[in-house]
């Protein structure tokens, strides 16, 4: 989809919708649709002020799970009448679906959802003309900026950024991608749904280089340490003990000995010989690879295939709050490893691997030995609507066991002309 910015798009009202309670039609509020820049239509619908839009008006839209930051131009989201606390906003101000009790049909009393945030262009605009800095992408100059939830559990120690030959899992949302399933509808391609699971993303590579495979383990913008120890102290032969020392005089780091009074840096340390005393730090991501022998077994697993792989998968659990809603189904269970995808790594950069190439995610977790998402829906779809319905039966099927999940993923079984998220809303509406 092309558009403004990936956080922030400028759109035409389409159409407008009367919403109806108890079969009396809503005199505040109406139902508002719209189209992105490049015409295209957005899936996304808005609960609005009766009369604020009327249809061809421009305006900008605010995507879901992006966080607003406290300026004046968010002030009536993030403090409502100057009152925090009537924010419907997430953690860090983050836009979520909002549930209300009105329906569009007269004849029923199903919820409506409200998800992202809608402002008039002459709005945005004269806030864009009150900064005095005019560079960056437009979500920046906004201050708008994407949600995720920071590694507190179990996160150790980190070896550098998340790789570049890889991209970050994080489908695009169904309703910015109407075209493309329409496109989907039209070829009878097949798709397949799986549960998403509400936790944080894992990710294990195994690279073909000159001197053989190596094998990296990343969270969603790290690359961790395989070996999670460090050198918590230092002792020299005599047995006195050096502590991690930061000398203020020259601004220098190193390690100190109390009773010698006595300072060195991390080379003197090491041109002594001292002997370091390690301590091992628990990491959730590392740990679950060794609990699966992946760190030794992928590489050995593609070496004997003459492969190139990235296993991607979700670790949930506890400890692990995800979105950090309080109905995470996953919340309170011993922390697991779950697969969600394979890539082929050959090219140089990854391309995700679907259930018709020889090495999909079905086998490769099978031949390893690790969880997966398993499909629970697949049809040929007839229209977006359908594709939605499909998404919302499967979030009624577990509803009536009890279980509330974040959404599903779709994608095409036997290409990648598709892979997108569709949001629980009655979910992302608790948040």
């Amino acid at each position: 989809m092309e558009s403004v910015d990936k956080a922030v798009q400028k759109v035409t009202i389409r159409e407008k919708a009367v919403l109806y309670k108890n079969g009396e039609p809503a005199n505040a509020i109406e139902l508002v649709q719209f189209n992105f820049s490049n015409g295209e239509e957005c899936g996304f619908t808005i609960v609005s002020r009766k009369g604020l839009y009327e249809v061809g008006d421009k305006a900008y839209y605010f995507q879901p799970d992006y966080c607003l930051s406290e300026n004046v131009l968010f002030a009536d989201f993030i403090e409502p009448d100057g009152n925090p606390s009537k924010s419907r906003l997430g953690k860090q101000n983050r836009i979520r679906a909002i549930k209300f009790n009105f329906s569009l049909n007269e004849f029923t009393n199903d919820p409506t959802y409200s998800v992202g945030i809608l402002m008039p262009e002459n709005e945005v605009l004269a806030y864009l003309r009150s900064q005095e800095n005019h560079e960056g992408s437009l979500s920046e100059r906004l201050g708008v900026f994407k949600y995720e939830e920071p590694e507190k559990s179990g996160s150790g120690m980190a070896s550098g950024d998340f790789p570049s030959f890889m991209y970050k899992t994080d489908e695009d949302n169904i309703n910015n991608q109407k075209k493309n399933i329409n496109r989907v509808v039209e070829d009878g391609d097949v798709i397949v749904m799986t549960v998403k699971r509400d936790g944080s993303s894992w990710t294990q590579y195994a690279k073909k280089y000159h001197d053989g495979y190596r094998t990296g383990i990343c969270s969603r913008s790290l690359e961790k340490k395989l070996e999670q120890k460090f050198a918590s102290e230092y002792k020299d032969e005599n047995g006195n003990i050096y502590k991690k020392y930061f000398q203020q005089e020259t601004k220098t780091t190193g390690w100190y000995n109390e009773k010698l009074n006595w300072f060195m840096t991390q080379t003197e340390v090491d041109n002594a010989g001292l002997q370091p005393i390690m301590k091992e730090v628990r990491d959730s991501w590392v740990d679950l690879a060794n609990k699966y022998n992946l760190i030794k077994r992928l590489p050995e697993y593609c070496a004997e295939h003459n492969i190139e792989l990235a296993l991607r998968g979700e670790i949930i659990g506890q400890g692990l709050k995800g979105s950090g809603n309080k109905y995470n189904p996953d919340a309170n269970i011993p922390q697991p490893l779950v697969l969600f995808g394979v890539d082929d790594l050959s090219t140089g950069a990854a391309i995700r691997l679907h259930q018709g190439d020889e090495f999909n995610l079905p086998r490769v977790a099978i031949d390893l030995g690790v969880p997966y998402t398993e499909d629970e829906d697949e049809f040929i779809p007839t229209s977006f609507d359908d594709v939605i319905d499909h998404a919302n039966a499967i979030f009624e099927k577990y509803k009536a066991q009890g279980i509330m999940i974040e959404g599903v993923v779709a994608r095409t079984k036997f290409n990648n002309k598709l892979s997108v998220k569709c949001m629980n809303l009655d979910y992302d509406a608790r948040k």
